[in-house]
């Protein structure tokens, strides 16, 4: 049997295999998922669902802008489409089971990011959305600026940039030398790919053959400095990957179709797999314009507008 994330193809349920039954990525499927796709029900409607939730995520991100010290918005903006995608259509994960010894593992390594994690993982049911926004980053929270492991769904804490890859490697590594099959899914920055330390993990995973591990980039064109052009180029990153020995390919980090297909797409040759997802800090906020800032405090105003833009009133 095969399975085609394009909503164009239909598709075969994941639930309508038997528990035995490999993935395209060879691992057995585990008997519960968070999203509307593969890991529900794998259809055009579900993946329908999918923008949906994508704006419900980022009307909850500018809700953690408005907070007393404000959030990292640019970036975890720009990855919206990247953590519905994974949590919504391709991991296997369970909200009500976090911990399940057979779940895919997903590893934000732009830790600063925090708010965009936090607000997916409360839309697919890991936390709740109100304590999250009640807490967020206040005195003694499990919320935290920078992603911290406390929080149901956090594998990591991470924010010191160069990292998160370098643990995605190792813990596939050992799932690989048990003979498991859960995956592992690492998100890095454009601007992070400047830490030398990631291209060691890298070579480590090809070395390996770590197949069951993905390296997806926000390649939103931005970092803390400014522009990432500006401050280290990151271009040709695809050829570069390939020449690491990865399965890479590029596309549009705001497409969710492609997404789901790119991360659905069976690996090769013993390969593991590297997308590099074209994004826009502060993507899907028209107020923003594409043009969404590093980190932002919003005032009240702020925030009607920015609600107003997503299609909510102001709370």
């Amino acid at each position: 049997m095969t399975f085609s994330a394009n909503p164009t193809t239909p598709g075969l349920s994941r639930d309508a295999r038997t528990p035995d039954e490999p993935t395209a990525s060879g691992g057995p499927v585990a008997p519960a998922r968070t999203g509307d796709g593969p890991s529900g029900a794998a259809s055009d409607a579900g993946l329908a669902l999918l923008p949906k939730r994508a704006k419900r995520i980022r009307q909850t991100i500018v809700r953690l802008a408005a907070t007393p010290s404000g959030c990292h918005l640019g970036g975890s903006l720009s990855m919206v489409e990247i953590l519905v995608a994974l949590l919504g259509w391709v991991m296997r994960v369970d909200p009500r089971a976090p911990k399940a010894p057979e779940r895919d593992h997903l590893i934000l390594s732009k830790g600063h990011a925090a708010a965009g994690l936090y607000a997916a993982l409360a839309e697919f049911g890991f936390v709740d959305v109100e304590t999250l926004v009640r807490e967020y980053n206040a005195d003694g929270s499990i919320f935290t600026g920078h992603v911290n492991a406390a929080v149901p769904g956090v594998e990591f804490a991470t924010g010191s940039l160069g990292h998160g890859l370098g643990l995605g490697v190792g813990l596939t590594l050992g799932h690989a030398l048990r003979g498991e099959h859960n995956r592992t899914f690492v998100i890095c920055g454009d601007g992070e790919m400047g830490e030398g330390s990631n291209w060691e993990a890298l070579q480590v995973a090809s070395h390996r053959k770590l197949t069951g591990l993905t390296l997806i980039i926000d390649r939103n064109g931005g970092q803390n400095d400014g522009p990432t052009e500006a401050i280290l180029s990151q271009e040709a990153l695809v050829q570069r990957l390939e020449a690491f020995g990865f399965q890479s390919l590029e596309v549009d980090g705001h497409d969710l179709p492609a997404l789901c297909a790119a991360l659905e797409a069976p690996v090769v040759g013993g390969r593991p797999r590297a997308i590099v997802a074209r994004t826009r800090k502060g993507a899907g906020v028209p107020m923003l314009k594409g043009k969404g800032p590093h980190y932002a405090v919003f005032t009240q105003e702020h925030l009607r507008r920015a609600l107003a833009s997503l299609g909510e009133d102001g709370q």
